[in-house]
């Protein structure tokens, strides 16, 4: 097996969460690849783990602390890693230590690179992401909000702790209302679900923008990320958070919920 920077046979794959079986929305296309325009010079390694009959099973996207939505100093930071967990294409991947592989070669590259330590976010449940994986792994839990915990492996005694990037407010701003309900949706562009959620918003508020109002936030660095109260793709209605920890939403559930908002007010 093998873990590599994508290229052009395998860019397409990468920006699409390894989705080939649907087509891709060239929106997400152009979101993904201009923050990694951005992004790519400051050290951000976008890469895909390969079995050994070529095939890609799994990927990774990670970057210096610096300009990930953590707060900290001289780490490699994960921003995600997936092993193919699908029925489809080349079938569910996991339990096979691809993803053991893959963190390996992970801290392999931060060492290399002169890093002190590595950390990555997870969720504390195994639905999606958990931080039970990578504690299984020998990292040790850094910070927590809610059910968001990030953790942390050093790799010398100069090695700081890192934290979960605090929000300056309680709850996303509102701006002052014309009747409509705000929905917030903030974005930065790096992972692939979190640019789908934007445009499934965008199409969702299309339909009933005479009743709703879509705020749309593009919180590319840590100062946009405070300002607006959250360091990851985030969905708000009127300042409280839609469905933070539950599973993936369609645009019908999302218009209902927005349509019963709005009746309320």
């Amino acid at each position: 097996m093998e873990l590599r920077e994508i290229d052009k046979t395998t860019e397409d794959t990468f920006l699409r969460c390894l989705h080939d079986e649907i087509p891709a929305d060239p929106r997400v296309m152009a979101m993904r690849r201009e923050w990694r325009a951005i992004y790519q010079p400051k050290g951000h390694r976008a890469k895909v783990l390969k079995d050994d009959s070529g095939q890609v099973v799994g990927l990774t996207n990670y970057i210096p602390i610096e300009f990930s939505p953590y707060e900290g100093m001289n780490l490699m930071a994960i921003l995600c890693m997936w092993i193919h967990g699908y029925d489809h294409l080349v079938g569910n991947q996991q339990s096979r230590g691809y993803g053991r592989f893959m963190l390996e070669q992970i801290e392999q590259d931060a060492r290399e690179s002169g890093c002190d330590g590595m950390t990555v976010w997870g969720k504390d449940y195994d639905a999606w992401n958990p931080v039970s994986f990578y504690e299984h792994m020998g990292y040790q839990r850094a910070d927590s909000i809610g059910k968001d915990v990030l953790v942390w492996k050093p790799f010398n005694e100069q090695a700081k702790a890192p934290g979960l990037l605090r929000p300056e407010h309680e709850a996303i701003p509102i701006r002052d209302s014309d009747g409509r309900v705000q929905i917030t949706n903030i974005t930065n562009g790096w992972c692939g679900g979190g640019c789908h959620q934007c445009m499934l918003v965008r199409d969702t508020v299309a339909e009933i923008e005479d009743k709703v109002e879509l705020i749309q936030v593009y919180a590319h660095d840590k100062a946009e990320m405070r300002i607006h109260g959250t360091s990851f793709d985030t969905v708000a209605i009127e300042g409280s958070l839609f469905m933070p920890d539950g599973p993936p939403y369609g645009k019908e559930e999302l218009k209902q919920a927005l349509l019963k908002q709005h009746a309320k007010q």
